[in-house]
């Protein structure tokens, strides 16, 4: 556990985050979710509505989201990627932090609060796609999905110049559904990037594998192409 200096408004915030999510825990889900395999050292099975409520209540605070993630506490991190000043966060903070995506929830909500809505992330994103490590991949290509939709154009080279190392990954099963979303996202939110997104769904479509080819579908239907 990483350990931080006292601050008084900080933890009080802490508390009452714990308190809320005590008075908010199911265990039947919490143990739903640990039978699906989601890994962390602790759930409460509070749904994500009840957390986005919660993280309502604060303001963007990257001292209190720090907090949150370390305590490795499904609810807190996940709370973490919704409190966080997203453009104040740096870099190398977010490269510490990639060390705790270990579970595909985790990962999709890191994408859709945080890193797809950051700007100027093209490095870290970059970097995230050739991680050793598969959900910190599964981030990177989620969020650079959201980026097309909530911050802009700014991937597009990075899409358009390797789309087939997309190709590549998406022969990988675990992590297919988070290429068709990366891809599918920026042949709808960029003209430029539509015809070679297209041509790579339609050649998906024609594969034998069953998950190739519902994500090639998913593509086209996003393109209003199938």
């Amino acid at each position: 556990m990483k350990f931080f200096a006292f601050d008084e408004n900080v933890d009080r915030q802490m508390k009452m985050i714990q308190i809320r999510i005590r008075q908010l825990m199911n265990g039947e889900v919490a143990g739903q979710l640990a039978t699906a395999g989601l890994s962390y050292s602790k759930m409460y099975g509070v749904s994500l509505v009840h957390l986005r409520q919660i993280s309502q209540q604060y303001k963007p605070c990257n001292e209190l989201a720090e907090r949150l993630w370390y305590r490795n506490i499904r609810e807190m991190m996940i709370l973490a990627t919704m409190v966080a000043q997203r453009d104040e966060l740096s870099d190398e903070k977010l490269n510490e932090w990639s060390e705790s995506i270990s579970n595909i929830e985790l990962a999709e909500q890191m994408a859709f609060n945080l890193l797809g809505k950051r700007g100027n992330s093209d490095g870290v994103l970059e970097k995230w796609l050739l991680s050793p490590k598969l959900y910190v991949r599964y981030t990177a290509l989620m969020a650079i999905g959201w980026q097309f939709r909530f911050v802009g154009p700014e991937l597009s080279n990075l899409v358009g110049e390797q789309i087939d190392t997309f190709d590549a990954m998406g022969h990988d099963r675990r992590i297919v559904k988070a290429v068709a979303h990366c891809l599918k996202m920026a042949g709808r939110f960029n003209s430029e990037l539509k015809t070679p997104v297209e041509k790579l769904a339609r050649d998906w479509v024609q594969k034998s594998d069953v998950h190739l080819k519902a994500a090639g579908e998913e593509m086209l239907f996003e393109l209003g192409s199938y």
